[in-house]
């Protein structure tokens, strides 16, 4: 069976193809039957479905996480396409191909071998017997190159989190260029470990978190990363060791972001303020590039920004085609 993507939908268009269920939900109308609330994916995005005949039958053929056959037709709500789904059941694990189901960065390994090269060639030689005890765990380190960046927001495919690792890192070696005064070590390896947490905190394959994820979270699941790699090392200076904490425990920026301390080193606020540029116009470009296609001006209500984004490209505008006469 050929794939129909996402991405390719079209309103009143037949469907059958395989998707992710990443949530269901069974339901009431207002009129006490049962339906299905579903999230589906693919590599090329997400779309909401709605099953409304024989909910509860439905409702234990498929897992979240499994890969489903959906039958259905694209509708629309509100601003929105959504899938009229007709049935729904778990699919064989020969009939679909899994790279076609979630979205990968293809040239992880040339990400993650410049990742390692800018580690290696740090001036502070304690630093780079620090990230030795990280590069030598293999299995950490295949968690990070195959991460998730977060469960939707941004980044959120395989490879997303040393994408997005590995961006940070280059922009605030670029801010050290700008202010000398920040150490540029301390400041390049905090990028690097500000959310190693995530390794362990989201299921990669089900774009969901673990129990360790939701019990305890990435800020502390990286922080017990980073001291058991300390420790590998002989006499790490106590100093440089609370600075690098410190990044860790201060990288999300106010309490109401769910910091643990706010950021009180100059390392600690470029390493906040880069990793909040970055996820934010990951995201705003991955809502662009979905919603832009399909001829929208403004996106769908982002309801974790409280807003919609203005997503015309501006390449479309006349002005970036022809200048002012002279």
């Amino acid at each position: 069976m050929e794939k129909k993507f996402i991405s390719e939908l079209k309103v009143n268009e037949q469907v059958t193809s395989f998707f992710v269920l990443r949530k269901k939900n069974l339901k009431l109308t207002k009129y006490d039957k049962p339906y299905l609330d579903l999230a589906l994916s693919d590599r090329t995005g997400q779309i909401q479905g709605r099953l409304w005949d024989n909910a509860e039958n439905f409702n234990e053929k498929a897992e979240t996480g499994d890969v489903v056959l959906i039958r259905g037709t694209v509708d629309k709500y509100r601003e929105d396409k959504q899938l009229k789904v007709d049935s729904m059941e778990k699919a064989d694990d020969r009939a679909f191909r899994y790279e076609d189901m979630v979205r990968v960065v293809e040239d992880r390994d040339n990400i993650l071998d410049r990742v390692i090269s800018c580690l290696r060639n740090m001036k502070n030689p304690w630093l780079r017997s620090l990230a030795e005890a990280f590069i030598k765990d293999r299995d950490l380190m295949d968690r990070f190159r195959n991460g998730i960046g977060a469960k939707r927001w941004h980044n959120a495919y395989i490879g997303g989190l040393l994408e997005h690792t590995h961006e940070v890192m280059r922009i605030v070696g670029a801010m050290c260029d700008l202010c000398p005064a920040a150490d540029r070590g301390i400041t390049i390896f905090g990028a690097f470990i500000h959310d190693m947490g995530k390794t362990y905190e989201l299921d990669a394959k089900n774009l969901e978190y673990t129990v360790e994820g939701g019990l305890i979270g990435h800020i502390s699941i990286g922080h017990r990363l980073l001291m058991d790699k300390v420790r590998e090392v002989p006499d790490f200076p106590g100093e440089l060791r609370l600075r690098l904490e410190h990044i860790i425990l201060s990288h999300h920026g106010e309490y109401e972001q769910q910091s643990p301390v706010l950021p009180k080193t100059l390392e600690a606020t470029i390493v906040y303020h880069t990793d909040e540029l970055v996820s934010q116009a990951n995201a705003i470009s991955e809502i662009q590039g979905s919603e832009a296609a399909e001829g929208k001006v403004w996106s769908h209500f982002v309801t974790i920004k409280n807003r919609k984004y203005y997503i015309k490209p501006a390449k479309d505008e006349e002005w970036t085609r022809s200048g002012p006469s002279e």
